[in-house]
């Protein structure tokens, strides 16, 4: 009897080992872990609509604020200054500035037949998409799919969507290699509906091939699209179902196949389905004012313009003292620039007359001309090293900090103040062409008298403008 029973439960298990081997157990494939999809930017596109009273030839747009069909941007939310946006199907334009939710202005104007009632606005946001996850299972030779979100039709003619990346007729993909256990090939890039790239529907395929074991929990980056936007996928627009100031949400998918899999028909033996989204911009904006700041402050006597000078000054004054005949003697005061303008600035001096003795009758100390050899006028500058036969009264400049500024005489040439009692304009003598943050120069004063120069106190004014190109 036992023997007959044990004969019955070795049958059993043979029977049962057979069914097994005829209907196995399904295996459920693992789950890759930390699966992101970091857009570059998660700015989505622009779909919108120009609306009357737009014209040809101007640089005002006006678009509809309610949707129509594909045409999801209601609002200039999604826009910013620097856009290149294409109005009327074709051409592009600049944006120039935000006027407010439904109109902007551009750099240019508008072209004839770009300005008809209910013509196209695109702006195609171009994100590069940055895959990372670990892997958990270690297949030999396999290859990653990346699967992005595409519309059901229209998905490869380089407009936005309004339900998936358009494909925008081309996508470059790279890997990063982990040595010896995936070394990547030229990654595949199909669009949705092409060879591959039929099942699920609605999704863009990306073949991610590699030669190597494969491991378990290996970080792996994969990039869809380059960062300047060039063989990038083109973002989604607004989505016909989209609630106003919320993002769009899209599901992305990585899966794992053992080589030579089918992927269309294929279980792949790990997957995960992720999430991304896209939002309008937030539009940050402030004004800021026009400025300029000009100062004149006065100087120790000491090391200024390539000489030593010879007396103290102050912003309003520059004290000579006594001459003595035939000798040089020096000052110096410091301006100090500081302009937002675009455009730069520019600062000129001129004096009211040559240095001047009034009190019995006009009795004068000459402008210099400089050097016999190298003579200088308010205009051009000469070297002024001997004081015996040239006296007269000149200046020169000299940078002391700052983005160097363009300057006029540069030290350690002289030339002498233009005279407006002599109806001469001003001389630019300090100037830059942009923007200017504390540009800070010497203009330093010399002085010298010959035997035959009358006595007396001698005294002039010089006037300093400063004026900002906005």
């Amino acid at each position: 009897m036992k023997t007959e029973r044990a004969y019955i439960a070795l049958f059993v298990v043979f029977f049962l080992g057979i069914i097994y081997f005829f209907h196995p157990r399904q295996t459920n494939s693992a789950n890759l872990t930390v699966a992101k999809n970091t857009l570059q930017s998660s700015r989505m596109s622009f779909y919108g609509r120009v609306k009357s009273p737009t014209t040809a030839g101007s640089s005002h747009v006006w678009i509809y604020t309610a949707t129509a069909g594909e045409a999801t941007s209601v609002s200039t939310a999604g826009l910013k200054p620097g856009d290149s946006v294409v109005i009327g199907g074709t051409n592009s334009y600049t944006i120039a500035s935000i006027v407010d939710a439904d109109e902007f202005t551009i750099t240019t104007t508008l072209a004839s037949g770009d300005a008809d009632d209910t013509d196209v606005i695109y702006y195609k946001a171009k994100p590069q998409h940055v895959i990372t996850f670990k892997t958990a299972s270690a297949i030999d030779g396999g290859f990653f799919q990346v699967l992005i979100p595409a519309a059901s039709s229209n998905f490869n003619d380089t407009i936005p969507d309004t339900s998936g990346f358009d494909f925008a007729s081309g996508v470059t993909a790279t890997a990063t290699n982990v040595p010896g256990e995936y070394v990547f090939d030229t990654p595949v890039a199909t669009v949705a509906g092409g060879t591959g790239c039929t099942s699920p529907a609605n999704y863009h395929c990306f073949e991610f091939h590699y030669t190597g074991t494969g491991s378990v929990g290996t970080d792996i980056t994969l990039k869809i699209g380059e960062t300047g936007g060039s063989n990038t996928m083109v973002a989604p627009a607004p989505s016909t179902s989209r609630v106003a100031n919320t993002a769009d949400a899209y599901s992305f998918i990585i899966k794992n196949f053992t080589n030579a899999s089918n992927p269309n028909s294929a279980t792949p033996t790990d997957n995960v389905t992720g999430k991304v989204a896209v939002i309008e911009p937030v539009r940050v904006s402030a004004t800021v004012d026009p400025s300029i700041t000009f100062k004149i402050e006065g100087t120790s006597a000491g090391s200024h313009c390539s000489l030593t000078t010879d007396v103290a000054t102050t912003a309003t004054a520059v004290p000579f003292g006594t001459l003595a005949l035939n000798t040089f003697k020096s000052g110096a005061q410091q301006l100090t620039v500081s302009t937002n303008a675009v455009s730069g600035y520019a600062v000129t001096a001129i004096e009211n007359n040559a240095m001047s003795n009034l009190a019995v009758s006009p009795t004068y100390i000459a402008d210099t001309t400089c050097d016999a050899g190298t003579p200088c006028t308010h205009t051009s500058s000469g070297a002024w090293a001997t004081p015996t036969g040239n006296s007269g009264m000149g200046y020169t400049v000299a940078v002391v900090s700052g983005t160097t500024p363009t300057i006029a005489p540069t030290a350690p040439a002289y030339q002498h103040f233009p005279n407006s009692a002599g109806a001469e304009s001003p001389f630019q003598i300090m100037s830059n062409t942009s923007t200017s943050d504390t540009h800070v120069v010497d203009v330093c004063y010399k002085i010298a008298v010959g035997a035959t120069q009358a006595a007396g106190n001698y005294e002039n004014q010089v006037t300093y403008t400063a004026t900002a190109s906005f």
